[in-house]
């Protein structure tokens, strides 16, 4: 725009030399015209008009170049304007988003989810009570139970209250496989889980396994023998008890709706001491039990004897070996599992000649045959069980 300005000034400046010089020229001729005998001079009148024509063009080119450079000015301003206004705003943002992160990294820093269960083992069909703080207040909180995978068996959903608290009663399927499971709760952008694990029925629950155990491993002369276990409901056990001399003794039961059953032998007359077996039968299964007859004392019975609380065991689940021995001497046991896995325990025979011991399983032990090996002093006792 400059360029194009300098341009029509020096043509302006150009015109007005040639104007002065036609002027001059002029003049002269007048003079010339003015003494007599000389030769008139040419008329430059039309060049004169054109060149104030073209002089009067010119201006009004220069009036219309004024006009836009002001124009110009004027927009200049407003971009100006425009330009302190944007800056004015972006440091209003910049503002508003430092209090934002401000406000989240306190929001974050106060309240944080937290979850609590009334208990880290269940049976299958149990239920769990879940309490969690720090969930946001009146939203939908998503409630799971996953498994050792990490899928979702179980979805629900419940509303927290006003103070950002849940409770939630969350009830377990009957048919859950034992194992380790994980409960979590989902509040908008955060997650809590507790693991907790899933062992076996309750014997109070009918399990449809049958079990039958023997309330002590050794009576004295009169006692009554009681046997206890479980089974479907509604059928029939059968007990026979074998003294040492090959005299048989028998009785017959039926499990309860809660399937649980109670069976009891006294002692016969004459007593014979030593070591007595029953054979406890349901539904073409049968579990034999052992345990010995002493003489009255409190020393209890020198007989070795070794059995399990049970046949059948679910992975996770404690197995335990009761029996008899000499008062105070060391029993040593081995449970061993089709892969050649094994556990050990020990234990000393108390003071009434019965000892207690137990193995702990987990859950990824291979399922089938297990084989137990209890040793007291020289003497072996081998038993077998099932883990699935």
């Amino acid at each position: 725009m400059l360029s194009n300005i300098r341009i029509v000034t020096i043509g302006v400046l150009g015109i007005l030399i040639a104007i002065a010089a036609v002027y001059g020229v002029s003049n002269m001729n007048s003079q010339i015209q003015a003494k007599p005998g000389q030769t008139t001079a040419p008329d430059y009148s039309a060049q004169l008009d054109s060149i104030k024509s073209q002089v009067a063009s010119l201006n009004s080119q220069v009036g219309s170049m004024n006009s836009q450079i002001g124009t110009i000015s004027d927009k200049l301003g407003t971009l100006d304007t425009l330009k302190s206004n944007v800056a004015d705003i972006k440091a209003k943002l910049s503002d508003i988003e430092s209090k934002t992160t401000q406000a989240q990294q306190t929001q974050s820093t106060t309240v944080t989810l937290a979850l609590l269960l009334d208990k880290s083992v269940y049976n299958p069909g149990d239920t769990i009570k879940i309490s969690a703080i720090g969930v946001n207040p009146l939203k939908i909180v998503q409630v799971q139970l996953l498994d050792s995978g990490g899928f979702v068996i179980i979805h629900k959903e419940s509303w927290s209250d006003s103070t950002g608290k849940l409770s939630y009663d969350l009830q377990l399927s009957s048919s859950l496989i034992p194992g380790n499971y994980k409960v979590q709760v989902i509040s908008d952008q955060q997650t809590q889980s507790q693991p907790i694990t899933i062992g076996g029925q309750s014997t109070s629950q009918n399990t449809g396994t049958f079990t039958a155990n023997t309330d002590k491993s050794v009576y004295n002369r009169g006692d009554l023998v009681q046997i206890t276990g479980t089974g479907p409901i509604g059928t029939s056990v059968t007990g026979v008890m074998t003294s040492p001399t090959g005299k048989t003794y028998s009785t017959v039961v039926t499990i309860q709706s809660d399937g649980t059953f109670l069976m009891i032998f006294s002692t016969p007359q004459p007593y014979e001491t030593g070591q007595w077996s029953i054979a406890m039968t349901n539904l073409a299964q049968t579990k034999t039990l052992y345990f010995s007859l002493g003489t009255g004392s409190s020393s209890g019975s020198s007989t070795f004897t070794a059995q399990a609380d049970k046949s059948v065991y679910h992975r996770g689940e404690l197995v335990q070996v009761t029996g008899t021995g000499p008062v105070g001497s060391y029993v040593t046991g081995t449970l061993a599992g089709p892969s050649g896995k094994t556990y050990g325990s020990n234990t000393t025979v108390r003071g009434d000649g019965t000892y207690y011991m137990t193995f702990s399983t987990v859950y990824d032990d291979p399922i089938g045959q297990w084989n137990i090996t209890v040793a007291n002093l020289g003497q072996t006792k081998n038993l077998s069980i099932t883990m699935q």
